[in-house]
């Protein structure tokens, strides 16, 4: 059986513990965990070095399963937060033109992470949402 996650030996507290690091890297474990996870995991960390009792298995392995839900979702969930309001402009300037399917396009996820993934890698430094739109003037001499 692969372990979930990697260089851990397979204790639950150190696994635990191993996502708990990842999730802070990616600044998820705030959104992905409750207070009262939070708590817990930070007391099991503190008290506990091996797990005996099945109930404490079960809140560790819960807590693990939404950390690993989250960590699994953060590129997607990061694609939809960059690219909703790039597809939001441009869908209203298409129906502005006349495209009346365009509002069609604000429910689709993917186009949505599509816009998100394109505006990402045009502008790899930039993290915020949001387009900028640059509109060159005709000079006339």
């Amino acid at each position: 059986m692969p372990l979930l996650v990697p260089r851990s030996s397979g204790n639950l507290i150190e696994m635990l513990m191993a996502l708990r690091q990842r999730a802070l890297r990616r600044g998820i474990w705030f959104q992905t965990l409750t207070l009262e996870d939070r708590i817990l995991a930070n007391l099991i960390q503190r008290h506990v070095k091996i797990v005996k009792n099945t109930t404490l298995a079960t809140v560790v392995a819960r807590i693990m399963g939404k950390l690993l839900l989250g960590i699994k979702n953060y590129f997607l969930n990061r694609l939809e937060t960059i690219g909703r309001p790039i597809a939001n402009a441009v869908a209203m300037k298409a129906f502005s033109y006349g495209n009346k399917g365009a509002l069609d396009w604000l429910r689709d996820v993917n186009y949505i992470r599509y816009m998100g993934l394109t505006f990402a890698s045009f502008n790899a430094n930039t993290i915020g949402s949001g387009m900028m739109i640059v509109q060159h003037e005709k000079r006339t001499r």
